[in-house]
């Protein structure tokens, strides 16, 4: 068994630097310095001025630098992150830098994500960005950032201590209470049953946006019964059927909230059972197939956490504390919530 499991791990971790090499990585590296030490892990800067806009440093690294960056494209909330990614790629492209978007599996998990920093050490990049939903993903972390190659986190965070450089993304429980008063505010005080989707009970950022909402709901609206929470793994057609299940289990059902990715599966499933804008909606981010549905009072309100910032800021702040010693604002960089419906949806652009 162990053997088995030995050569599985071999096996991913050899597909992934093979992957990588497809990409056009080269193996030329920079001269490794000293670097400042970063900002405190737990301190916080909420929607830095610079948030989606922060720019490069004029100093030009003296050799070729290259930044990875690990993502995921399992649902459309990735579009807008990837974006960003590969709009600091440009910046940084006149600055002697490659910055490679890697995708290394479909979930957020340890196993996946993991083996993926380890690839990237294997590869002597100078700096990674990637995403960190689970505790297990700090050894990583950390081998990297001994190894000397500096580490940023972006999107889901885990809030056990390490050694990375910051994290840019939402304050994810404080947006689940965002959505709880969204819900109360959806029901006019009258309360009812309310369904929980989530994306991954695994995922530290997925349980802080349910405990937000839980713990929210349960000190202000008693009137609100929560009557069941299942994970969708990020799946709009799992979350169809979710919602059909939860509908046809509880016929007055009042609401649903979407803690992740395809809120706009259990909005069809609502539209096509008829009880559209009758059974309140509340979801997270601005995806055009989400938006839709927040268009035509299907989905009541989408809490934002600009995902354009997540790609593109950790990948210029980690090359300016490589070449400058620029160290980030705070540890973490929380982006902006906004919480947006049919009313104010225009404020917003769309």
């Amino acid at each position: 068994m162990k053997c088995k499991t030995r050569s599985i791990f071999l096996f991913t971790l050899i597909s992934i630097l093979v992957m990588v090499q497809m990409l056009g990585v080269g193996c030329e590296g920079t001269t490794k310095k000293e670097l400042p030490a970063p900002p405190a892990f737990d301190s916080v800067l909420a929607a830095p001025p610079d948030e989606g806009k922060v720019k490069p440093v004029d100093t030009m690294p003296d050799k070729k630098m290259r930044i990875l960056v690990i993502g995921l494209e399992n649902n459309p909330f990735w579009i807008p992150v990837k974006q960003g990614v590969l709009d600091a790629a440009k910046k940084l492209a006149a600055k002697n830098c490659v910055v490679d978007w890697v995708i290394p599996g479909d979930q957020h998990t340890t196993d996946v994500f993991g083996n993926a920093i380890d690839a990237g050490v294997a590869q002597e990049y100078d700096a990674i960005a990637t995403i960190a939903g689970e505790e297990g993903i700090v050894p990583f972390i950390n081998r990297a950032v001994a190894a000397g190659i500096p580490v940023a986190t972006f999107n889901s965070e885990t809030a056990t201590p390490n050694k990375r450089l910051c994290f840019v993304g939402a304050n994810s429980y404080l947006q689940g209470e965002a959505a709880a008063q969204a819900m109360i505010e959806s029901l006019g005080g009258e309360g009812g049953k309310v369904a929980i989707i989530t994306g991954f009970f695994a995922v530290e950022a997925h349980e802080l946006r349910r405990k937000g909402f839980v713990d929210y709901i349960t000190k202000n609206a008693s009137n609100i019964e929560i009557v069941g929470e299942v994970e969708n793994t990020d799946k709009g057609d799992i979350a169809y059927t979710q919602a059909q299940d939860f509908m046809n289990s509880n016929p007055d059902l009042a609401g649903i909230y979407v803690t992740a990715g395809g809120p706009f599966g259990a909005a069809a499933a609502v539209e096509d059972a008829g009880k559209g804008g009758a059974i309140k909606i509340i979801c997270y981010d601005f995806v055009d197939e989400t938006m839709e549905f927040v268009k035509k009072g299907v989905i009541y309100g989408t809490v934002g956490q600009d995902p354009y910032a997540q790609g593109h800021d950790p990948v210029i702040r980690l090359f300016n504390y490589l070449v400058d010693g620029v160290v980030p604002p705070a540890g973490l960089l929380y982006t902006r919530a906004d919480v947006v419906t049919k009313d104010n949806m225009a404020d917003f652009g769309f």
